[in-house]
């Protein structure tokens, strides 16, 4: 008889005004309950909704693993979800397993040769390729010809229709494909991949001296 595993799934990437954010308990391969979230303001649901859910669930804690993207996206978002992760690990005394978008997003379709194209800032998008280092490039620099398949947040209704050949509908994983992609890796810290520096500087003048 094979044991119930009981995941927390958290994706706190998306950065999109769409619902491409998402917390699931899923019981071994089926999902209970799940709650898709906007990319905008989701970094202050997140704890919120996890409560909710296990409510919801009537599941009592601790729960066996918890399941999370690490990034390329939303810098409040993946430091909201991903410390939030931390520290109900840190309660329940259970695993963490991270997985990028474009990693969780190629297991959602079951399709390897899928490249993640997802929104960054100041114009920009990062690109999840199933080869090589995550990296963020100028809109008017991203050249798809390169890519076989392509999936993500990115792009316009239209720009999908011009590029349809190589488009797959799908702009977020699912909690089963994020939990696929993710127990391929070893348990781990949950680091969040921002690709870009926090745009936070240190004041000109310095930090105030310590009181005395």
């Amino acid at each position: 008889m094979l044991l119930s595993v009981k995941t927390l799934v958290l994706n706190g990437a998306g950065a999109s005004g769409s619902d491409t954010n998402l917390v699931a308990l899923v019981e071994s391969d089926q999902v209970v309950v799940q709650k898709m979230l906007s990319g905008r303001g989701a970094s202050e649901q997140f704890a919120p909704v996890v409560l909710k859910l296990l409510e919801e669930a009537q599941w009592a804690q601790p729960l066996d693993r918890i399941v999370a993207v690490i990034g390329p996206g939303s810098f409040t978002g993946l430091r909201a979800s991903l410390s939030l992760a931390a520290g109900l690990s840190v309660g329940w005394e259970c695993p963490t397993f991270g997985v990028t978008l474009g990693a969780a997003i190629r297991a959602t379709l079951e399709q390897e040769n899928v490249t993640c194209i997802s929104i960054a800032r100041r114009g920009r998008y990062f690109v999840d390729a199933p080869h090589g280092e995550v990296f963020a490039v100028q809109k008017e620099n991203l050249d798809l010809e390169q890519y076989e398949l392509i999936a993500g947040d990115a792009f316009s209704s239209e720009e999908m229709a011009a590029h349809s050949e190589r488009w797959v509908n799908c702009t977020s994983p699912s909690a089963l494909g994020i939990i696929k992609a993710a127990i391929l890796q070893e348990p781990s810290v949950l680091a969040p991949l921002y690709v870009d520096p926090p745009e936070a500087k240190l004041p000109a003048a310095g930090l105030r001296p310590s009181p005395l």
